[in-house]
């Protein structure tokens, strides 16, 4: 487990109900954890990747708010499938790095896809600028020990289950409820206890009946703190506020009861 604390001096969280802010400073509190999330996935059929690799793209990230909104840009999100499980420590020494060489920033996650009944190991890349630049980060990783999944198929727009590992950089703004500081279109609110994935999707499902709450994605996530695990629920959608945030989270745990 890992906490760090961080004071930054001069932020505000403004809501109708109040201002969420300490006078002079506000806690940034760093947890590891991971995401459970379902969105649909395409094979990246390009010629500029390494050759007789898997590359797999979210066609529709954060499929509940996108396929609800009308949009200019979305986050773009690559997994490169590789042959065994890679650690965070690993990925994150060779990330390091790696990003000493490019002028890019690199934001990877280490994690796992699951479709037709198979379960791949991945690296999640979020955001990189040009699809060119895919096959620099594919031979950098490789020239440190990366080795990647040979592309079995090609396929478009299928559902996939999707687990990631990382770090959680949290600002609390109510009890139990944060804001994530180094993206801020996520939000996270604890709930009392595990919620299996088809359960989830039926009470978000449920929770999106208040109009009021449309137009947001949802998927679950934990943090270890305290010797335990806390279980959350994720939240996306853009212009993510302290109130709107909490109005769905009091809407999930009326409806948990």
């Amino acid at each position: 487990m890992y906490i760090y604390i961080c004071l930054i001096n001069g932020v505000h969280f403004y809501s109708k109900s109040k201002i969420y802010v300490i006078m002079s400073s506000y806690s940034i509190i760093e947890h590891y954890g991971g995401i459970t999330k379902e969105e649909p996935l395409s094979c990246v059929d390009n010629d500029i990747l390494l050759k007789n690799t898997c590359v797999l793209e979210a066609v529709s990230p954060f499929f509940g708010y996108y396929s609800q909104v009308q949009y200019s840009t979305k986050p773009q999100m690559l997994y490169l499938v590789t042959d065994d499980f890679v650690s965070l420590e690993t990925l994150m020494r060779i990330t390091i790095k790696i990003q000493k060489k490019v002028k890019f920033p690199i934001d990877a996650v280490t994690g796992s896809v699951s479709l037709f009944n198979q379960t791949c190991h991945i690296i999640r890349f979020l955001n990189i600028p040009k699809y060119d630049q895919i096959a620099t980060l594919q031979r950098l990783y490789q020239e440190h020990g990366i080795t990647y999944k040979k592309k079995m198929r090609s396929f478009q727009n299928e559902m996939a289950m999707i687990k990631l590992r990382r770090f959680f950089t949290l600002i609390p703004v109510d009890k139990g409820v944060y804001l994530e500081h180094e993206h801020p279109n996520f939000g996270y609110f604890a709930i009392p206890e595990y919620i299996e994935w088809e359960a989830f999707k039926s009470l978000t499902t449920e929770v999106k009946y208040d109009t009021d709450l449309l137009y947001f994605d949802a998927a679950t996530a934990y943090i270890y703190e305290n010797r335990s695990l806390t279980d959350l629920v994720r939240i996306y959608r853009e212009n993510l506020t302290a109130d709107k945030l909490i109005a769905i989270k009091n809407k999930y745990i009326k409806l948990l009861g």
